[in-house]
């Protein structure tokens, strides 16, 4: 390795930023050179650490995680003494999420992170304890909590309320939405919150048409708005939805929205009772739209706003002119995700450059895409990134499709295949 210590270090971490990472702990092994290279914190910046079983770490394991500024952990089913192992190894970690926990009292170490900024927490039953040891937690600007079976739905949301900084929420609990007048007076609480999920459930009939309207809200509460203003809400996600649970009115009061997602619990209803296209129409702000499962294409194609720059479709029923209707409602569309159930069976890749000819991102399935239609991605002459999702080990024949492509955009276009890099706030429910 006399040859590889000539190169400076800066070289071989550049390089080195290329690798998967099953590549990197490979190239690791070598070593003890490369073993401080592929140490070094800026390859692991954006890396989540899955932890199990805490107490089988080494005092290695944690020097090498420290070295490695790693600022976010996955923990799963801990106790309480891998809790304070965990704060005295890494206390300046930013990211957690907490899954299964079985100890109680391990919710109390969570204010011990004081760097702590996003947190989630999933797959717990303890809702009392959790309440009063998340209150304390004043700088955390993203929550999610998902499939909390035994919490008390009032005092968890009482203690969400008080966490004045939050500008994400991802609230995916409980069978039905959250009751009108609680959310109101959460989101009146909450002044810097911009990104809410929420997870709709079975709800029978609809709820009232300001839903989302703050105007109503009986006030007094300390930290409230002033009278007039209303949640500054930029993105809404909507999960396990079926219409009419919301009105077709009930997105009027949210003109700042910028990116909307609604995944449907089942596909192919009646276009009759499809209220997204009202939606759609008063969102005038609106660039980023996703949507999965649902109505067929058609009911809501026209209606889209000519705003929106980044679409994804997936798991929806398409017949082939709806594609044709979306190029003409977002001619400049820049990154789509392309992942449909079509109508009549087939692939519409191939009409994918005529459509949308200024993508620059675009996400697709390659089983069943003729090569021809694969090939004639080379006439979108600004795509820079193209995903893969289906193709983690590719074959053959792809492999070498791949390569013509390149060649024939003269490697201006990155083909990539699906990284699946999972938000560690990400809950099963927003893999829909």
């Amino acid at each position: 390795m006399m040859g590889a210590a000539q190169l400076p270090s800066e070289v071989w971490v550049h390089v080195f930023g290329f690798l998967s990472t099953a590549d990197k702990l490979s190239i690791r092994s070598c070593c003890k050179y490369f073993k401080t290279m592929v140490d070094h914190w800026s390859l692991w910046k954006e890396y989540t650490v899955f932890l199990k079983k805490l107490c089988a770490y080494t005092a290695e394991f944690w020097t090498t995680l420290r070295l490695r500024k790693i600022s976010s952990v996955i923990v799963q089913r801990a106790h309480l003494k891998e809790w304070k192992r965990l704060a005295l190894s890494l206390p300046n970690l930013t990211t957690i999420a907490v899954e299964g926990c079985i100890d109680v009292k391990a919710f109390e170490i969570l204010k011990q992170f004081q760097h702590l900024k996003r947190l989630s927490i999933r797959r717990c039953g303890y809702g009392h304890e959790l309440a009063d040891n998340i209150v304390h937690l004043q700088q955390v600007t993203h929550f999610s909590l998902c499939d909390m079976h035994c919490a008390p739905r009032t005092e968890i949301i009482n203690a969400i309320s008080k966490l004045s900084h939050l500008t994400s929420l991802f609230y995916h609990e409980g069978n039905c939405p959250i009751p009108r007048q609680t959310l109101h007076i959460m989101l009146n609480r909450l002044p810097h919150l911009k990104h809410l999920s929420l997870k709709m459930g079975t709800q029978h009939g609809s709820l009232p048409d300001d839903y989302f309207n703050l105007s109503k809200t009986i006030r007094g509460f300390q930290g409230e708005r002033q009278d007039g203003q209303q949640t500054g809400l930029t993105s809404l996600e909507l999960l396990d939805y079926m219409d009419p649970t919301l009105p077709e009115e009930a997105l009027k009061c949210l003109p700042s929205l910028r990116s909307l997602s609604v995944a449907y619990r089942d596909r192919d209803m009646q276009p009759s009772r499809c209220h997204l296209k009202t939606w759609l129409r008063v969102l005038p702000q609106l660039a980023d739209l996703n949507i999965a499962k649902g109505y067929l294409v058609s009911a809501y194609a026209h209606s889209i706003p000519d705003t929106v720059t980044s679409l994804t479709l997936r798991q929806v029923m398409m017949q082939p002119k709806d594609l044709k209707a979306l190029g003409k409602r977002v001619p400049g569309l820049l990154h789509l995700h392309f992942d449909p159930c079509n109508y009549n069976g087939g692939s519409s890749v191939g009409e994918i450059p005529r459509h949308f000819p200024q993508l620059r991102t675009f996400k697709m399935r390659y089983y069943d895409v003729p090569d021809r239609e694969f090939s004639n991605l080379v006439q979108l002459k600004y795509l820079e990134r193209l995903e893969i999702l289906d193709a983690k080990e590719p074959s053959v024949r792809l492999t070498d499709l791949v390569q013509k492509l390149q060649a024939l955009t003269n490697y201006r276009t990155q083909i990539v295949h699906s990284q699946n890099h999972k938000d560690p706030l990400a809950c099963h429910c927003a893999h829909y």
